[in-house]
């Protein structure tokens, strides 16, 4: 994966962060999750039989909260004086910024889900929700008894993490949803743009680079060059194969598209690292509505999960289609606590 990452750098300045699993059992912050959900999309209708009409969720997607109101920053009393949100924030940010960070991040990714999920119209099946929620659950209830806790899922909820269970549920529920609707989002928007089928090798030495160009210079080919001198996350290849969209504020879309198909392109260094490529095979994108891409996209769903690098790209994308801004956040977690307090 490491291949991946460095060209996750070089398409997009702010890498995609989805909502965690609940992987860990315990109060622990909760990991980065892995690039993709497993079996969670349902299998696409056969074409023999008719397409059923899809149930909305109620509701499809987390409802968004009301404007907070002024009482709703007092937190309690102590005496005469107020216990503030604003303060429990910011103690929040310096004892662990990290994990204030990554809530954050997942706050703003299930409101860009929402946002786009509504404008394409998506709509979930129910069953497959309840599915999904069932399938979740059983993880957890795995874990405890790897673990031999002779505990159940909703006892160690309420007396190991000291949650109301039907709280917790309920938002591994909204979770579910989230990032069933995030999956349907990111491939719909990979099939309406266009797109490219590309390899890559890192280099990871000014020496390794030398020899690869020297190499390509003196005739051999990309596949021998990426043998000889690149790491991938092919061990055998030693080359990655990405599928890369269009994106004109991307330094690696851009340099992709450039390149006539079998041409290898690069370096393109980032963070010390180099990457060689090329493009494969191009695929022109189709823009339509939930109903005439859902066919296409619930298919490929069932045939290979959203990986990363299209969490990477999409997320890149959306933050350019509707404004992302944490000033306010950062304001108030960063600011410098009045003296005397």
């Amino acid at each position: 994966m490491r291949t991946q990452a460095l060209a996750a750098l070089l398409l997009a300045s702010c890498a995609a962060t989805r909502n965690p699993e609940r992987a860990q059992l315990t109060p622990a912050p909760l990991p980065v999750p892995p690039p993709a959900v497993e079996a969670s999309s349902p299998q696409p209708t056969p074409a023999a039989e008719p397409t059923p009409a899809p149930v909305a969720v109620a509701p499809t997607a987390p409802s968004a909260p009301a404007a907070p109101s002024p009482a709703d920053f007092e937190l309690g009393r102590v005496g005469d004086e107020p216990l503030g949100a604003r303060d429990f924030l910011r103690k929040l940010w310096i004892a662990d910024n990290r994990l204030a960070r990554r809530v954050v991040e997942q706050l703003v990714f299930s409101r860009l889900t929402q946002l786009e999920s509504s404008r394409l119209g998506i709509r979930l099946i129910e069953s497959a929700v309840d599915a999904e929620v069932l399938r979740a659950m059983g993880e957890l209830e795995r874990k405890l008894v790897d673990r031999q806790s002779k505990l159940t899922l909703r006892e160690h909820i309420d007396q190991v993490l000291g949650i109301e269970p039907e709280l917790y549920l309920a938002d591994l529920r909204d979770e579910a949803i989230i990032q069933m609707l995030a999956e349907r989002c990111v491939r719909a928007w990979m099939v309406e743009n266009d797109r490219c089928d590309v390899r890559l090798t890192e280099l990871r030495s000014p020496e390794a680079l030398a020899a690869a160009q020297a190499d390509l210079n003196a005739g051999k080919s990309f596949a021998e060059v990426a043998k000889a001198h690149g790491h991938g996350d092919d061990e055998v290849t030693r080359t990655t194969r990405l599928r890369i969209a269009r994106a004109e504020s991307q330094e690696l879309s851009r340099a992709v598209f450039a390149l006539p198909v079998g041409t290898v392109g690069g370096p393109l260094e980032q963070a010390g690292r180099w990457l060689l490529f090329v493009p494969e095979a191009r695929i022109e994108g189709r823009t339509g509505t939930w109903v005439e891409l859902r066919d296409e996209v619930e298919q490929s769903l069932a045939a290979e999960p959203v990986g990363e690098m299209e969490f990477v790209q999409w997320r890149a994308a959306m933050v350019r289609r509707y404004r992302v801004d944490l000033a306010p956040f950062f304001a108030e977690v960063e600011r410098e606590a009045p003296s005397g307090r």
